[in-house]
Formats: structure tokens, C-alpha cells, sequence
């Protein structure tokens, strides 16, 4: 009896008036229903010729009252049955969710990750093969970040990241796809030539700056310059952006040289 009071508290706790539950709870009922059927008919069939149905067959067998019950007992098993898979079935979608959220994007920033950013160019570079629409990819490093992480914390970095996404995200284009490359380094795909590209960047360090106060270094890499593959892509963009950060460096490393001005008269 404990069992069965446990059981009946754990499906009370469960169970809710949900059109999927219920559906559960009258198929038992329904079932439940044609074994007492089955066996008043069963029993009337013994009765002598004359009988009255299945009211005799009850007042010649009283146990059989116990068989009133079954719809309910019935009804109550699949129920909870019925419960406990609706919220095993809910709990494995948001699980499943979660997981594919996992492998699809960042946890830090919430942009794609690399790898779902990597089948993002090979769909979009098929897609341009066949409507001959050019197609760039961008990668951005923020200069300067490696010190903010040195000096003031990696708590302070990830913050200082999260703000430019929030920069980089509002200059996007609606078929633009932005995603973490790692560490500092974002990836940006999207249809256009070699001048959206540059116009793009242009927008990005300017919200970039605003938002962060960091300059960024970036390199481009473009179909159907030369570039087959979605690695050649990214490829040619690493490049360029090697350039790019080697730039920056020297312009921050050159000594500054004061030139006085002619007075002699």
C-alpha cells in the first residue's frame, strides 16, 4: 500500500491536465473498460436461461464488483505513464536544443563557432557557383586586446569581447554571417565583392572603436579570385590579415621623430 500511495502522490505532483496527458489517461479508461465487458458477458453467458444480465452475474459472483474499479485503475496507469513520458519527451527536446546550440555556437559570445561558420561557406560559396555572385570572407583581430588581458584581467577581456560583438553585430547586413574564428579573431561571410567588403570593415572598426576603443587589423579573401575552397577562402583572408596585424605593429613600434620648425629669420 506505501507503494501504491507514492505512486499516487509522484502522479498527482506530475500530472497535469494537458491534452497529450489526457489522451494517455482515457485510452486506459477505454481499455479498462472492455475487460469488465468481456467478462460480465462472459459470466451472463453462464447464467441460467432467464437471467436478468450482468446484475446477476455481479449478485452471483460478488468479486466482480472489483472489476468496476478497473476503468479507473486503468485510467490512472496510463496517465501516469502517459506523464512521465510527456516530460521525459520535453526534457530530451530541450536537451537536444542545448546541444545544438552547444556545437553551433560560442558559449562566451553566442556567435557560430568556427566549425558551423566553416559548412555556413561551403553552403554560400555552392550558392554563389551557381548564381555567379561574388563572395567574400573577412577576418577581424582586435589590436590591442592581448594587453587588456595581461594587464586587467581575463574577466575584463571577456567583457571587453562581448562589446565588440555588439559592435560588429550592428553593421551587419541581413545575409551576413558573423562567427568567433578563436580568441580575438571573428569571421565574417557574406555576398558581395572586394568593396563591400572594405566597406564593411570600414563600418566595423569605426562601431569597434566606438565601443571598445580598439583599432582592428583584417584581411579579405574573395571568390572567384583565385579562391575554390571554403579553406582557400579563409586562407587568403589569414594572409591578408597577417599583413594587416604586421602593419599595425610597425605603425605602433615606429619612433616618434619631432621635427622643429624653421624660425630663423
Amino acid at each position: 500500500m506505501k507503494t501504491f500511495y507514492a505512486f499516487l502522490r509522484a502522479f498527482r505532483q506530475r500530472y497535469t491536465y494537458d491534452v497529450l496527458r489526457n489522451s494517455y489517461l482515457w485510452l486506459g479508461v477505454f481499455w479498462g473498460l472492455l475487460i469488465p465487458l468481456f467478462v460480465y458477458a462472459f459470466d451472463v453467458s453462464l447464467l441460467k436461461p432467464g437471467g436478468q444480465g450482468p446484475l446477476d452475474a455481479v449478485r452471483a459472483h460478488p468479486t466482480r464488483v472489483v472489476l468496476l474499479l478497473q476503468p479507473l485503475l486503468m485510467g490512472i496507469l496510463f496517465g501516469a505513464m502517459g506523464s512521465v513520458r510527456h516530460d521525459l519527451e520535453s526534457e530530451n527536446r530541450v536537451l537536444i536544443e542545448s546541444l545544438k546550440d552547444l556545437a553551433m555556437t560560442d558559449p562566451l559570445t553566442g556567435l557560430y563557432n568556427r566549425r558551423y561558420i566553416k559548412e555556413v561557406l561551403k553552403i554560400m560559396l555552392e550558392t554563389a557557383r551557381r548564381t555567379a555572385q561574388p563572395l567574400f570572407v573577412i577576418l577581424i583581430d582586435l589590436d590591442g586586446f592581448k594587453l587588456i588581458n595581461d594587464s586587467q584581467g581575463h574577466v575584463k577581456g571577456d567583457q571587453v569581447l562581448c562589446d565588440a560583438v555588439r559592435a560588429l553585430k550592428s553593421i551587419l547586413r541581413q545575409s551576413d554571417v558573423l562567427g568567433r574564428h578563436g580568441g580575438d579573431e571573428f569571421i565574417l561571410v557574406g555576398v558581395g565583392d572586394r568593396a563591400s567588403a572594405t566597406v564593411l570593415i570600414t563600418r566595423a572598426a569605426q562601431a569597434v572603436r566606438e565601443q571598445t576603443g580598439l583599432a582592428l587589423s583584417s584581411g579579405i579573401g574573395c571568390w572567384p579570385e583565385g579562391a575554390e575552397t571554403p579553406d582557400d577562402l579563409i586562407g587568403a583572408a589569414d594572409r591578408f590579415l597577417g599583413i594587416s596585424k604586421k602593419k599595425s605593429h610597425e605603425s605602433r613600434t615606429l619612433p616618434r621623430v619631432d621635427v622643429a620648425a624653421d624660425v630663423s629669420t
